[in-house]
């Protein structure tokens, strides 16, 4: 019966339904907000990515037939999103003329950023930071990763693995300053 109600839900959001929209898209929204925070680590921006992402959505609705392959589809959108959102950031900051003079760190903190894991992900390609955030931090099934990542099950595992023993030095200084 489950099946019967998830198959009505999607074929009332398809008819304009905001309701059923609002009922497919409402579990994937703090999901997708964290995605966004992960990838971009700016709250404000995130939420601006989630808006953008929910009226993508919204136009794009009627590509998705089945209602088991939303979540995938959604998170897609988002991580999409974010990376659009990373490129006007970047275009945003990019003046003429000289840089401003950048505040100097200590080498202790830099040592110690570095060791960080959350600064080992950031320093991950933007491909291999999102399967690890997604299979890690959104505690995904590979099938879905391989549906956001638009690869196969086993090339998004042979991705995660290899961003995995990207980390591994990072990591392994972490734990030599303990």
């Amino acid at each position: 019966m489950q099946q019967v109600a998830d198959v009505n839900v999607l074929g009332a959001a398809h008819r304009g339904s905001e309701r059923a929209f609002a009922e497919l898209l409402g579990p994937l929204v703090d999901p997708g907000y964290r995605l966004a925070c992960s990838m971009l680590r700016d709250p404000e921006t995130a939420e601006d990515v989630m808006q953008n992402a929910s009226f993508t959505a919204w136009r794009r609705l009627a590509t998705v037939t089945d209602e088991r392959k939303v979540r995938p589809w959604f998170l897609s959108i988002v991580a999409n999103e974010c990376r659009n959102a990373r490129r006007l950031r970047w275009l945003a900051r990019v003046t003429v003329g000289l840089p401003d003079v950048a505040s100097v760190r200590s080498e202790e903190d830099s040592i110690l950023r570095g060791a960080d894991l959350r600064h080992a992900i950031d320093q991950l390609k933007e491909a291999d930071r999102l399967i690890v955030l997604l299979y890690f931090y959104l505690d995904l099934p590979m099938e879905e990763v391989a549906a956001i990542t638009k690869s196969s099950v086993g090339a998004a595992r042979q991705r995660l693995h290899r961003a995995v023993r990207r980390l591994r030095p990072d990591l392994e200084l972490e734990e030599a300053l303990r």
